[in-house]
């Protein structure tokens, strides 16, 4: 019996559009509107057999003037599957990003071993700085 090895699908990265919305609705967990980050450029979008599986938003100058990668969010169905990989190092790769700066929480265990993954480099913490007051670890990604 011959068995053939199972290969994942590629993962493509995109600028997000608007008729990414209503895939992007059925997984999001964050505040806000998705369609506002869409308007402003903001938002890179992960597809996998046609279909969005993640996201990551990049807000220009939210960081002491830098850019922040503010927002990543994978459908839970494929998460742990290098979706979230994929788009930190394609939001990295943008070329206008001379720095590129995100933030976790302490207990957020698998998003700093992701960055971790993806070389970023611990910089920093700030306590109560979020609603509920866990300290929030900062990350150079580039």
């Amino acid at each position: 019996m011959i068995c053939k090895s199972y290969e994942r699908p590629s993962i493509i990265v995109t600028p997000c559009i608007f008729a990414d919305h209503s895939a992007l609705r059925t997984f999001d967990e964050f505040m806000g509107d998705r369609r506002i980050d869409m308007q402003q450029g903001t938002l890179l979008v992960a597809a996998r057999e046609d279909e969005v599986v993640g996201y990551v938003k990049v807000a220009p100058s939210k960081f002491m003037g830098w850019p922040l990668l503010s927002i990543l969010c994978v459908a839970p169905a494929v998460r742990r599957q290098g979706v979230g990989r994929k788009l930190v190092e394609s939001a990295v790769s943008v070329p206008q990003w001379l720095r590129l700066y995100t933030s976790t929480e302490a207990s957020k265990n698998v998003m700093r071993a992701l960055l971790q993954t993806c070389g970023a480099r611990e910089v920093g913490f700030a306590d109560d700085l979020n609603m509920s007051g866990e300290r929030e670890i900062l990350f150079r990604l580039k």
